[in-house]
């Protein structure tokens, strides 16, 4: 599982205001990781699972952006699937993306703020 990979896709994706691609990302992800858990019983990627799973949640609108901190916070091994570099910054990505595109996930209307 290349979980750096997918977070660049998904941090260039939310910078850009491209919410449905960034979507589609964590959506592909965690079905691969819920196909690799239910075939194998394997369970050592179940943190990165987890935060995939929360992410899909914020991006569908059914939690905020701060519990994405909170989960990083409180679970220091999704560093060993993504860079922690990046976590700490992440959800600062996500309130970017919400603050300047006027994203209310999942409603979004591909227009920037302020813009005519």
């Amino acid at each position: 599982m290349n979980g750096d990979l997918n977070m660049d896709v998904v941090r260039s994706a939310l910078l850009a205001g491209e919410i449905d691609d960034a979507y589609k990302v964590v959506f592909n992800a965690v079905r691969r990781l819920d196909l690799y858990r239910r075939s194998t019983g394997d369970r050592r990627y179940d943190v990165y699972f987890n935060f995939l799973t929360l992410l899909q949640d914020v991006l569908e609108g059914k939690k905020g952006w701060k519990s994405i901190s909170d989960y990083i916070r409180d679970n220091p091994d999704i560093s060993k699937y993504v860079d922690s570099n990046f976590l700490s910054s992440f959800p600062y990505y996500l309130f970017y993306s919400v603050d300047r595109y006027n994203v209310r996930f999942p409603y979004f209307d591909g227009k920037r703020c302020d813009d005519r």
